[in-house]
């Protein structure tokens, strides 16, 4: 039995394909496209004036799994009902922002009075990084279950620690695609087992934890950096490689603490703080291990010159500690 399809045309209004209604088998029906707060797609449809002279609304719940297409294009697969089977509809716009707990979409739509404008979709759910180091975000639903929308291309690392994902989108009626890039504000942190992390709230709960190795094992405190290599594998089976790199100030405390501490945009600085394991290198210059809270290696160890630490007192009591650890042949970290 043929059952009616759905669409959304360049501003965003529904528009219904009934091969059943003979009198009108395509209707555009203007409204407003919405989300709920269970994340399903509502259409509120604006009616005609009747009897009481006054026009009304109604809703269209279009229930279905999220999507995101090769191109970037929101989308939803509707669950079959008995109105229409199981379809792909798209809505026509642009991803706008992001942010620790949400997606934005700005969308093409025209006001009552006829004058083209737009507005703002926001999707709730949560950031991760998937198996292949690309970017996902996991649309929350009702039953617990998440919608997974992968952004199948690579990102970038800017000067200020910033995480940008770029991509092209095509524009109606012409050649050139537009570039788009969306901006992630969040912070680096260092995990054992060669992962590199990006928080973007208060939580784990939207964290980007990315598969990486270390250029080197060994880091000079004095070029204040690190650096990580991965790779990015796409869906054509691509993998895009990227460096990482990290930059900031390394400092070694009187507690044996080791710390880095970074600058990102509007002024914001973080620092990062490990557990320190000392060792002797020279007369002139200490290694330490970087150890996780946890007790968990990083996998580097930060080498401090007598010169930079400026204090020869210290640099001498460091020097003795760590040489009676390598006495003891253990390792001392102090919690």
């Amino acid at each position: 039995m043929a059952t009616a399809r759905y669409e959304f045309d360049e501003l965003n209004r529904l528009v219904i394909h009934d091969p059943l209604d003979a009198a009108q088998p395509r209707r555009v029906v203007e409204g407003r496209v919405m989300v709920d707060r269970r994340n399903r797609l509502q259409y509120r449809a604006r009616t005609k004036a009747g009897t009481s002279g006054r026009a009304g609304e109604s809703d269209v719940t279009l229930d279905g799994t999220w999507l995101l297409s090769p191109q970037h294009e929101l989308g939803l697969l509707l669950h079959p009902s008995r109105e229409h089977d199981g379809q792909q509809v798209f809505l026509r716009g642009s991803l706008a922002d992001v942010k620790a707990n949400a997606l934005v979409v700005s969308l093409a739509h025209r006001s009552r009075d006829g004058r083209r404008t737009s507005q703002r979709l926001s999707l709730s759910g949560r950031w991760q990084a998937d198996e292949r180091n690309r970017l996902a975000f996991l649309v929350a639903k009702a039953d617990g279950t998440d919608d997974r929308l992968v952004f199948d291309g690579a990102w970038t690392v800017d000067r200020t620690h910033r995480l940008r994902y770029r991509y092209e989108e095509p524009q109606a009626g012409r050649r050139r695609r537009a570039v788009r890039m969306l901006e992630f504000d969040g912070a680096w942190d260092l995990r054992p087992g060669a992962r590199l992390a990006y928080r973007l709230g208060a939580t784990d709960r939207s964290t980007f934890e990315f598969q990486a190795a270390l250029q080197s094992p060994t880091l000079n405190a004095r070029d204040g950096r690190v650096v990580y290599q991965l790779g990015i594998r796409l869906s054509d089976g691509r993998t895009v490689r990227r460096t990482a790199t990290l930059f900031g100030v390394w400092k070694l405390h009187r507690d044996f603490a080791l710390s880095f501490e970074m600058a990102y945009p509007e002024g914001r600085r973080r620092r990062l703080m490990f557990e320190g394991q000392v060792g002797v290198l020279s007369r002139t210059r200490l290694s330490v291990q970087a150890v996780s809270r946890q007790g968990e290696p990083l996998g580097f160890a930060v080498t401090f010159s007598r010169a930079f630490l400026q204090d020869a007192r210290w640099f001498v009591r460091l020097q003795r500690e760590g040489e009676d650890a390598r006495l003891l042949g253990g390792v001392q970290v102090r919690f």
